[in-house]
């Protein structure tokens, strides 16, 4: 009888164990397959318009600076992104947002800004992409985008930027090209 007993505690301590182990193993294997079936993916391609002077500029010094680079000086801005990089390309979503110059020795402008896309755009319609990085004297460069709200929610990737057309020495087009991971909101 005390035989038939330990039996029964091994065989019940054995199925648990196995449960428990097995409980873990296939937990461990759904929060990757949720992680990536529930991820979206973007990659997009759009023109900044940015026009520092003039009727039509569409950003403005609000704090002005002593320094000779201007260090300190701080900007707003209500960029365009368009579809093309001229004019009358179709504005799928604004930049708007600051741009400081943040270097002592040389030109950097640090610029932090909400990608609002428009309402026209059915793909993402009033959802922003949050955005910040360096702007420098070179013709390319990265920024981080740090965060996204609607449908582009919790988003996190990188914007790869380069001078594909100077207007004037006030207005300039920069292509955007966008890569981005992002969770879906739950209807």
């Amino acid at each position: 009888m005390a035989y038939a007993s330990h039996v029964l505690v091994f065989l019940f301590i054995s199925q648990l164990a196995i449960a428990t182990f097995t409980t873990a193993l296939l937990c461990e294997s759904c929060v990757g397959l949720c992680k990536s079936s529930c991820e979206k993916e973007i990659n997009l391609s759009l023109y900044l318009h940015q026009i520092s002077a003039g009727p039509n500029h569409n950003q403005e010094q609000i704090v002005g600076s002593s320094f000779a680079n201007g260090f300190g000086t701080t900007g707003v801005n209500d960029w365009p992104l368009l579809d093309a990089p001229q004019p009358d390309g179709n504005i799928i979503a604004r930049a708007k947002g600051l741009h400081i110059q943040a270097n002592q020795a040389g030109h950097g402008w640090f610029s932090p800004f909400s990608m609002v896309f428009q309402e026209q755009d059915s793909r993402y319609n009033r959802s922003t992409l949050q955005v910040m990085g360096m702007i420098g004297p070179e013709a390319t460069g990265e920024w981080a985008i740090v965060g996204g709200t609607g449908k582009l929610s919790m988003a996190r990737g990188i914007i790869k930027y380069k001078f594909p057309q100077i207007v004037t020495s006030f207005e300039n087009y920069r292509q955007l090209d966008i890569h981005a991971f992002y969770t879906p909101q739950a209807v």
